[in-house]
């Protein structure tokens, strides 16, 4: 017997879920502007593949680092005046997350810790005409703290890596407007799995959360089924999906989950018909 739940949301920086029905999953983090009086002019910020130390500083990649640079670009037809977050989240966020899926491999990366950060100019370097804008991929620990990576995150989910920074939760996805992210190797409730639904554009309205639950229940179905490796009395497809605010911005997919009966400490994944582990 197949059961699906879902829920509605929207992500925010500390992994915090957001609630709904058709819900959201953690932790996008809110691009994050630059504060100091002048930012440095394009042609002396980090190239696409260089590591920094969380602000505008290349560091070697082999070491502790904050995040790591996946494209670059410039903010285009605005006005001269210094636009408002939401503005520049509108325009940067979208390209900034094909960029991270292009490097990363994958468009999974909705269901793993790993999330698309925006930087761009101070007011004072927007005054005198810089436009860029930066993209970088970061990390977080299930408790909501950045985790510093040692080595680079390219290609990462093209071949074993997703297990690496999958998103596990404690609680439901399909019940919980806080399901509570939990470490994959501890207890938990769910797995995010392989698959993220992609709904539309940015520039598209906004599917209702029938519309939403109608697409995602055969597709994350399928989806649990091929990641468990049977289907399960005791495991089901639950999913979430990010509120309309979000959605301008680019967060168009479902996350489908394989969601346990009760909770239980390994992995779901290649199970198949044997006992759900203890």
């Amino acid at each position: 017997m197949r059961r699906g739940r879902a829920v509605v949301g929207f992500l925010v920086l500390s992994l915090a879920w957001v609630t709904g029905c058709t819900a959201h999953v953690t932790g996008v983090p809110d691009a994050e502007v630059v504060r100091p009086s002048i930012t440095p002019g394009p042609q002396d910020l980090p190239k696409a593949g260089e590591c920094t130390d969380g602000s505008l500083t290349a560091v070697d990649c082999a070491k502790p680092h904050d995040a790591e640079v996946v494209g670059a670009g410039e903010f285009t037809g605005m006005a001269a005046d210094y636009p408002s977050e939401r503005d520049l989240r509108r325009q940067a966020m979208p390209a900034c997350r094909d960029a991270m899926a292009g490097y990363l491999g994958s468009t999974d990366h909705d269901a793993t810790r790993l999330h698309a950060q925006v930087l761009w100019p101070s007011r004072d370097g927007w005054a005198k005409g810089d436009r860029w804008r930066l993209c970088t991929v970061v990390e977080f620990e299930p408790d909501g703290q950045r985790r510093k990576r040692t080595g680079k995150a390219k290609d990462l989910l093209k071949a074993a890596g997703f297990g690496q920074v999958q998103l596990c939760a404690q609680g439901s996805p399909a019940k919980d407007a806080d399901p509570k992210i939990a470490a994959c190797d501890g207890p938990h409730l769910a797995e995010a799995v392989p698959g993220v639904l992609e709904l539309g554009a940015p520039g598209d309205p906004t599917p209702s959360r029938e519309q939403v639950n109608e697409r995602a229940k055969d597709h994350c179905a399928t989806a649990v089924a091929g990641y468990v490796g049977a289907e399960r009395q005791d495991v089901f497809a639950s999913w979430r999906s990010f509120g309309s605010q979000a959605w301008s911005e680019g967060f168009t997919t479902v996350v489908c989950y394989a969601e346990a009966t009760r909770p239980f400490t390994g992995r779901l994944w290649g199970l198949g018909t044997k006992n759900l582990p203890a």
